[in-house]
């Protein structure tokens, strides 16, 4: 069983029992183009190359292309010779994958055991787990608290001639720095570090600092890993399997990142080229269809106020289903063939002569996670795979309208939403049939009001969309909260469950930029909430309510606050010196030694009027005034069931349907 995997040329694995193999691997890159001639005749004779002309298959069609294979360390020299003999007329195939992932599927490799990737457990492996409190000063390794730097090198490298995976808090920052120290005790372990970088994803500045690699030993650093703070170590290895990729570079990249990757293995595994530079356009269109065709997802704009007997429903992983189930793939559409279906309002002919790749890839991937989500109920290590699936599912949507995606194209994103708000809007029709009245929609999710029948309304749903619906849950009631003019909110609602369990969306205590005290304090009146059966109990609920927010509001006031209660995070959007407003997040910004762009950072508010925050740590007094109000906004969210107004209009299901005929 493969543990790790590093290195380019050899490659070095490395199992549960510590066991290293040095393998040796030569990668195959292809060429494709006019005159291939004019290729072979400047490679051939080169000493590392062996190369053969072959037929091979990219996304679109079969080409005729040299396969050339070399050392993996060759490829970027390689590519830049064959640039130079033809500019870019020549098509490059599979020269910018990692090369531990090409290696993998070459031979066949899957990390943690082979078999499928559904029911694979992972075995017992020594985990040594290491949390940075204070720099190099307080350490707590397993559980043990060193506040000697030298007491702490010694017990962790020790451990660490066991230990099969390291998990630390804070590793990727000062690891650097305590190996450094570690080999002047005469502990030498081969490390090294990956680059820093700063990206925009989903709208987000987002910025990875520098990772730290133990060669031969995963290190998964809590604080900078997105998969594994949603999947814990049994999410992050499903998506070490799925990518062919090793435990430590999976936990450093984002969702849409590992489904790029999984995509990736998939057309390796297939045999299907994949280009180094996308040369697929988006096709020239009119102002009116491009209007038409980027119209996103369908949202139906609740009424402010508390609902009673909601049944909430949701299309599982609805865009993924639409890919496989209609067959969406670029090469799929506006694409000759003898078998098609039209895409009305955007006037796109979809192919169904042929399975598409990207229905083709995707397709194991919604299996594996409708059955996760099925087994989760009652099995933690399925509601962990099912965490970090839901989120590959979800951005694999947004990388089919990604420029630089592999199996990306504009019209696939375009045809997905279109047929997306058809199936809402089918919906919407057949829930009124059935006796339900729809107060709210979020392109793949519904609260129905009634006492209809709801099994059968699921049922036809199913049959009229192809896709599978899920019952999410019944309320006993649900708020949905107004938007500052008044209208309702998209996402921003609390409601109490049929099994005493809230949901909760958009408010304050979702919030990183809102103090904790204000979120503890909506915590407490959802408990008192808790016992409310009715709309019309809610009045008897309000003087023990109000009473919780005076108990919060007079420890503001009287200074009787932990620290930790008052912090808030933000995440720095630009360097310091860009902010043109003076606000408090310019200040946080400023006073925080380092920060970058799309770096997470905690402070204080200890005077709002001159602009001072502290950082990290609250050491000048805090802004009463300042935190009296942000708790006086949350009351004022919490208590809307106190206050409800209704609006003075509201847009129905009919006006949305831009298809209707009303002539």
């Amino acid at each position: 069983m493969i543990v790790d995997a590093w290195g380019n040329n050899p490659i070095y694995t490395v199992d549960e029992n510590k066991k290293i193999s040095r393998w040796d691997y030569r990668h195959k890159i292809y060429v494709a183009g006019e005159r291939l001639e004019r290729v072979i005749n400047d490679i051939d004779g080169l000493p590392f190359i062996k190369w053969e002309l072959k037929e091979m298959e990219d996304i679109f069609s079969r080409k005729k292309v040299i396969e050339i294979e070399l050392p993996p360390e060759k490829i970027p020299l390689l590519v830049e010779g064959i640039e130079r003999i033809g500019g870019y007329s020549y098509k490059i195939y599979n020269a910018d994958i990692n090369t531990v992932q090409s290696f993998m599927v070459a031979n066949n490799l899957h990390f943690f055991g082979d078999g499928n990737d559904i029911d694979f457990s992972l075995p017992d492996l020594e985990i040594l787990e290491i949390n940075f409190i204070d720099s190099l000063q307080e350490i707590e390794i397993d559980g043990k608290l060193f506040t000697s730097t030298s007491a702490s090198i010694d017990y962790f490298f020790s451990s660490l001639e066991q230990a099969n995976i390291v998990i630390s808090e804070g590793g990727d920052t000062y690891f650097p720095d305590f190996f450094r120290l570690a080999r002047k005790y005469g502990f030498h372990v081969k490390s090294s570090t990956t680059r820093e970088r700063t990206f925009t994803s989903y709208g987000r500045i987002n910025h990875r600092r520098s990772g730290f690699m133990i060669h031969g030993i995963p290190h998964i650093d809590r604080k900078t890993s997105f998969l594994f703070s949603e999947g814990g170590l049994d999410g992050l290895a499903t998506v070490s399997r799925l990518t062919s990729l090793p435990l430590f570079h999976t936990a450093r990249i984002t969702p849409g990142t590992a489904v790029s990757a999984y995509e990736v293995r998939k057309a390796l595994e297939n045999g299907i080229m994949i280009p180094l530079y996308k040369d697929d356009h988006e096709s020239a269109k009119t102002l009116d269809s491009f209007i038409e065709a980027d119209r996103g997802g369908l949202y139906l704009q609740p009424v402010p106020g508390i609902y009673e007997n909601v049944t909430e429903l949701d299309f599982s992983s609805m865009y993924p289903s639409i890919i496989v189930r209609y067959n969406l793939s670029p090469e799929t559409i506006n694409e000759r063939c003898m078998k098609s279906y039209r895409i009305e309002d955007l006037g796109y002919e979809v192919c169904m002569d042929r399975v598409g790749k990207l229905p083709m890839f995707l397709s194991n991937l919604l299996n594996l996670r409708l059955y996760c989500k099925k087994m989760k109920m009652n099995n933690e290590t399925y509601r962990r795979k099912d965490a970090v699936l839901k989120w590959m599912l979800l951005t694999s949507f947004g990388y089919t309208g990604y420029k630089n995606a592999k199996f990306g194209r504009i019209e696939v994103h375009e045809a997905i939403t279109s047929i997306g708000r058809s199936i809402l809007t089918k919906s919407v029709n057949i829930a009124e049939e059935e006796g339900f009245h729809v107060i709210h929609g979020i392109v793949d999710s519904l609260w129905l009001q009634g006492e209809g029948n709801i099994e059968s309304v699921m049922r036809r749903i199913e049959e009229s969309s192809r896709l599978k619906i899920s019952l999410e849950g019944r309320y006993r009631w649900i708020v949905f909260l107004p938007t500052r003019d008044g209208s309702g909110a998209l996402n921003r609602y609390f409601g109490l469950m049929d099994d005493g369990k809230f949901k909760v969306r958009g408010i304050e205590m979702r919030r990183s930029d809102f103090p904790e005290i204000c979120k503890k304090m909506q915590a407490d009146i959802l408990g008192v909430y808790s016992k409310v059966e009715h709309e019309k109990d809610f009045p008897l609920y309000y003087k023990e309510a109000r009473e919780i927010y005076n108990e919060y509001l007079e420890k503001i006031i009287q200074g009787d606050v932990d620290d930790a209660d008052l912090s808030m995070d933000i995440i720095a959007t630009r360097w310091p010196e860009y902010y043109k407003v003076n606000s408090i997040r310019k200040s946080a910004v400023m006073k925080a030694a380092g920060i970058k762009p799309g770096d997470k950072m905690t402070f204080f508010v200890t005077s709002e009027k001159h602009g001072d925050v502290d950082v990290e740590n609250l050491v000048n007094g805090y802004d009463k005034e300042y935190y009296a109000r942000k708790l006086r906004m949350a009351w004022d969210t919490i208590s809307y069931p106190f206050s409800v107004i209704p609006v003075i209009y509201q847009k129905t299901i009919k006006e949305y349907d831009t298809d209707r005929d009303d002539s």
